[in-house]
């Protein structure tokens, strides 16, 4: 299991450092540094595509520098004595590497008081080694804070409840005691480091709570793969328009089942997490200047999120650019779950009652572009709630009237219809003849 995290830590860290070297020599680097690799392995450090990576790889094993031999009875590229020859050529100075060596050792200086009582509490090395790393991934901002006792405990609590660290989980309750800490000093740091935007992500299930870092392996892949299905979703809107529907929670299951085959997640916190995904989703396309209006026609999608108490308002938050962490996480939130429309984004008019799409206060044909049903304008919905329960019911009744099968991709699970051209989830050729049912 150490060996496990250990490598996790350096992959994340090669990751980082290749950001700036070239694709053809990523590859060399990454077999340097990390010995040899399978093809799923280095497509998750290199951060290219599978056509980019397939290319340079074929372009190496013909310049010599790689060779594909069976390691582990699977295959593995493997690094050549020409082609450490040439990844040494042109080698870029060492001056990023002089200051990030400066840097950790800056932060070993200021760590000084949290080693010493970490020592004093038995924390073991390898796991101070690893909160080191963490400090250091969040930089200046931990330091601004308080450095006391209490702080050092709620650090540590966040490491051992880390999704990263499943093997160490320890219950809030029983940490305090163990430690003789009140746990209202535990939740007041929880809710400091979430608040000063440490880069932590936090979400709940039943009384467990959990936590990972946007630049540890799972937050660097999980941040990834929604920009990858972000960017896919552009490129299908400059190409063909938008589509009929778009299923927030199909986007998030089929990102969570990605990162269950590379282990960085498990079944039991699955749903929660599918949750922050859809957050997180709705986030970045909000960052990448994708339209309001459309995720807000997203968002009254979500059943998944319609569940969760206070989900869909968070969600709404968020278009309407909240940066708090109750709305980026998955925690419970009191207000209440009728919000009304003026709350909500100032050009909407209302929804459509018949299929929950958002009416724009230009709209003024009184037909719905969804449905294409006439509406007038007393008839809008003004809660987001009853935006949900429209789009969700018509969209049930539209999927009924659909013949759905099986994606024709064997490594594809999503329902699809006989009349769509492509599957939108791995964008495969729909071909009725060759369907599975």
């Amino acid at each position: 299991m150490e060996e496990l995290k250990t490598s996790r830590n350096i992959n994340t860290k090669i990751s980082k450092m290749i950001e700036d070297i070239g694709y053809d020599k990523r590859i060399l680097f990454t077999l340097k540094n990390l010995g040899p690799q399978r093809f799923s392995d280095l497509n998750d450090i290199c951060q290219m595509s599978k056509s980019s990576l397939s290319k340079y790889l074929k372009l190496h094993l013909q310049k010599k520098n790689i060779e594909k031999r069976i390691h582990n009875k699977a295959p593995h590229y493997f690094l050549t004595e020409k082609g450490i020859e040439t990844f040494n050529e042109d080698r870029p100075n060492s001056e990023d590497q002089l200051f990030y060596i400066n840097e950790i050792n800056s932060i070993y200086i200021q760590c000084t008081d949290l080693i010493e009582f970490y020592k004093k509490i038995g924390v073991e090395e390898s796991i101070l080694f690893q909160i080191l790393e963490l400090i250091s991934e969040i930089g200046d901002k931990f330091f601004q804070m308080n450095q006391n006792r209490e702080l050092f405990l709620t650090l540590f609590y966040i490491f051992l409840n880390s999704v990263l660290t499943r093997d160490y989980k320890f219950e809030i309750k029983e940490f305090c005691k163990h430690y003789n800490v009140k746990q209202l000093r535990i939740d007041f740091y929880v809710d400091k480091i979430m608040s000063s935007k440490c880069g932590f992500f936090m979400f709940t299930r039943d009384e467990d709570v959990f936590f990972f870092h946007r630049d540890d392996i799972l937050g660097t892949i999980t941040l990834r793969l929604i920009k990858n299905q972000l960017m896919e979703e552009i490129i299908h809107i400059n190409h063909k328009g938008y589509r009929d529907f778009y299923d927030l929670d199909q986007m998030a299951e089929n990102i969570a089942k990605q990162l269950i085959k590379m282990d960085l997640i498990w079944e039991k916190i699955l749903e929660p997490f599918e949750m922050l995904i859809e957050k997180m989703i709705i986030k970045i396309a909000l960052d990448m200047g994708i339209s309001k209006t459309f995720l807000m026609d997203i968002v009254v999608q979500s059943e998944k999120l319609s569940k969760s108490e206070g989900g869909i308002n968070s969600l709404v938050n968020i278009i309407k650019g909240s940066e708090k962490y109750e709305d980026l996480n998955i925690v419970s939130i009191s207000e209440s779950t009728q919000r009304k429309l003026d709350e909500v984004l100032d050009k909407i008019e209302g929804f459509c009652p018949n299929c929950g799409k958002t009416i724009l206060k230009s709209d003024i044909k009184k037909i719905c572009t969804r449905c294409k049903e006439k509406f007038e304008p007393q008839e809008l919905l003004k809660s987001i709630d009853k935006a949900n329960e429209a789009s969700l019911k018509y969209k049930k009744k539209m999927l009924k009237q659909e013949e759905l099968i099986i994606c024709p991709n064997p490594e594809c699970e999503a329902q699809v219809s006989t009349s769509w051209e492509y599957c939108p989830v791995c964008h495969s050729k729909i071909q009725k003849k060759n369907h599975k049912t």
